[in-house]
């Protein structure tokens, strides 16, 4: 899904975000650009601690930035905003979390997990809310009984279908899935991918999707962003990205997707990623677009031999 003609839903520009003090500083993203389109999954791939958590975290404004913008619908949503526009952020954008054991409250029901964000979004009725909860909890295959329980009386699965819906039940335009399968056991995975798939057709949502699984990512995402030590190497469509990876990282992750077929799982070839084949002492690297929607870092020279591969 290209629209670069299109007005983006959510526009990141030289995004930085660090933690530890102003002396010693961390920088875990270090400037990072990109635009999500309504209606598209966006996928965000790289090995634990790139920074792609940080990112959705950033979005959602549980980390604060330390440079660049975050525009969701034109409006600058990172930083100091008013409280009308923060209710706005709050409602419109949800995060799905990556461990469904550790991201629901034991002490709690399901009906006050699923429904604690309504309580800032201003007065409900109790019976509006009441239905609100049962919808979002039948939207994702659960029954309405469910919400006098606890966490602990369900399953993994179950758990993070708990999670889609309290999400869902403040009706966001933006989700931001933060390895939403990676916790969950093989058989239950797919589920939970077709399970958000069909919530995006239904509902006209708008997916960032975060995970290390590349394979993954091929089945659900429209365009893929790879980040490496908190900076993008690389941006294409899906398809795109895995018929001509450019940046030896990018092939790297690709090499590692194990094959189906045990005869060329055995005969693949296994690329380990050196970061110090880059030589970025004098040629700087840019972020350059190659062929329309493929952007790849690199200096002029790994840029040259990049559309070469390309040509």
């Amino acid at each position: 899904m290209t629209q670069t003609n299109a007005e983006p839903l959510l526009r990141v520009r030289d995004l930085k975000v660090t933690f530890g003090s102003k002396r010693n500083p961390f920088t875990a993203v270090g400037g990072v650009s990109f635009d999500i389109f309504k209606g598209e999954t966006f996928g965000l791939v790289g090995e634990s601690g790139s920074g792609k958590t940080t990112i959705g975290r950033a979005i959602i404004r549980i980390h604060p930035t330390a440079g660049g913008s975050i525009e969701f619908k034109g409006q600058r949503i990172n930083g100091k905003i008013d409280k009308a526009l923060d209710r706005e952020v709050t409602r419109k954008i949800q995060m799905i979390f990556q461990d469904p054991m550790a991201s629901l409250n034991e002490r709690a029901k399901v009906d006050y997990i699923v429904s604690e964000g309504l309580y800032n979004i201003g007065h409900i009725s109790a019976e509006e809310r009441q239905q609100k909860v049962h919808r979002a909890l039948s939207a994702v295959g659960l029954l309405p009984e469910f919400a006098s329980r606890f966490p602990h009386e369900f399953s993994g699965g179950q758990r993070q279908r708990i999670g889609i819906a309290r999400a869902l039940v403040m009706e966001p335009e933006f989700i931001i899935a933060d390895e939403p399968i990676s916790a969950l056991d093989v058989s239950i995975r797919a589920q939970v991918l077709n399970l958000l798939s069909k919530l995006q057709k239904e509902r006209g949502l708008t997916y960032l999707f975060i995970s290390h699984d590349l394979s993954v990512m091929r089945f659900i995402c429209d365009r893929i962003a790879v980040i490496h030590k908190g900076l993008l190497v690389e941006l294409a469509e899906c398809e795109k990205l895995f018929a001509h990876p450019l940046h030896p990282y990018t092939r790297a992750l690709l090499s590692a997707i194990p094959q189906p077929d045990p005869v060329r799982e055995r005969s693949k070839k296994l690329e380990i990623y050196d970061p110090s084949v880059h030589d970025y002492s004098v040629d700087k690297p840019v972020w350059a677009e190659l062929e329309p929607g493929h952007f790849v870092l690199g200096n002029n020279k790994e840029l040259e031999e990049y559309r070469r591969r390309l040509s």
